[in-house]
């Protein structure tokens, strides 16, 4: 049966409410959790929790994405080569992340090689590499420091619909240059809105994540109101041209950018390094003993959202962190004001007009003097 974009409906939706697929990019299990990670993270679980007080929400974690991309398979390929039987089971996440600046500096721009044997092996077993596994447990320890709620991390499941099927309704509806017949590579097209042509498909059918990201969300997307799509401001064209891609087909989308943290003045991508010393694990290991999970959860969250913003204009301070531990502190000291019944409506005026909750808006609304205090509802279904 042909694939449309209304072949699936959502499950468990609740009569009258309105039905949000919230999906931000997912991060290659290669690498610790870096600071520009750490601020995407909360920033993604704070508009997901939020919004499902408002909304029924799905939130997207695409395990096939974030693997089955050439950075990360070329990764693999590079362990096999370079490492051959390095046990990873006792290795942390650093250690695991210096691995990947080497393999980095090793490619150096060059092409990653054939990688079919392991993009076979994900595709039909949704199989992992020990070193991506281990980061995949390491990161699950992680979200259960920051308090973030898990999308499914290590869920493993296939895509709704196939690459052939997700080209055809491109085709279609005139969204793709479609040069597969004569052994050609496939051009996502959206010059009606004026972006650039950008290939998903290579002549030899290696498909780039943004067909993935397709193949994920294009079954889905007339089966809610809205869709929310959240990525790190890199990613900003692609993620616009994949909006506009979901609007032809039927959707009705938000895009939020976030910027990266600055650490000693550079915006420099996780894979050349410089995150050492400051990623979660070391996060955790110097707040958690000293200020107990909840004061920790909140403080990470004040600062990475409040402070930061959702520009990359701040570097990383961790004097400013250890200030927002001390305001978080006095924040669940003082006796809550609100209500429960309060929390719809308050939450409500930091997403208009918008089909989501603004994280910053929320944050800086606690932070303002003289506010009064925030219920515990608040703080335990959103921000702890």
């Amino acid at each position: 049966m042909p694939l449309s974009a209304r072949d699936h409906a959502a499950e468990g939706a609740r009569p009258g409410r309105r039905r949000v697929l919230f999906a931000p990019v997912p991060i290659t299990p290669t690498k610790p959790l870096t600071p520009s990670h750490i601020k995407g993270l909360l920033w993604a679980d704070v508009i997901s929790r939020a919004t499902a007080v408002l909304a029924d929400v799905d939130h997207l974690h695409s395990h096939t994405v974030a693997v089955a991309n050439a950075q990360t398979l070329g990764f693999w390929a590079h362990l096999d080569a370079h490492h051959p039987g390095l046990d990873f089971s006792g290795l942390d996440e650093e250690h695991i992340g210096s691995l990947y600046v080497e393999f980095q500096r090793r490619r150096d721009g060059g092409a990653f090689g054939d990688l079919s044997a392991y993009h076979e092996a994900v595709a039909r077993d949704g199989w992992l590499h020990p070193a991506s596994s281990r980061v995949l447990d390491l990161w699950t320890r992680r979200w259960a420091e920051l308090g973030m709620r898990d999308p499914g991390l290590t869920a493993r499941r296939p895509p709704p619909a196939t690459a052939d099927e997700v080209l055809d309704l491109l085709a279609r509806r005139g969204l793709c240059i479609d040069h597969r017949p004569s052994g050609g590579p496939v051009y996502l097209d959206a010059t009606r809105h004026g972006l650039p042509l950008r290939q998903i498909m290579s002549a030899g059918r290696h498909a780039n994540y943004l067909l993935g990201l397709l193949r994920e969300l294009a079954p889905l997307v007339g089966s809610y109101d809205s869709v929310v799509l959240a990525c790190d401001r890199e990613a900003v064209p692609d993620y616009t041209l994949l909006a506009k891609v979901l609007t032809d087909l039927g959707a009705a989308v938000t895009l939020v950018g976030i910027g990266r943290v600055r650490l000693g003045g550079d915006l420099k991508s996780s894979r050349h390094g410089g995150w050492e010393g400051r990623t979660a694990a070391h996060l955790a290991e110097e707040f958690l003993p000293r200020v107990g999970p909840a004061i920790y959860r909140l403080g990470v969250r004040l600062y990475y959202i409040a402070v930061l913003g959702q520009g990359d204009r701040e570097p990383f301070r961790p004097q400013l962190l250890w200030r927002c531990m001390a305001r978080a502190k006095r924040l669940l000291d003082r006796p809550a004001t609100g209500t429960g019944a309060d929390l719809p409506e308050f939450l409500a005026r930091h997403a208009r007009p918008h089909p989501h909750v603004d994280p910053y808006r929320l944050t800086t609304a606690l932070l303002t003097r003289n506010r009064p205090a925030p219920g515990r509802e608040l703080l335990e279904k959103v921000l702890i």
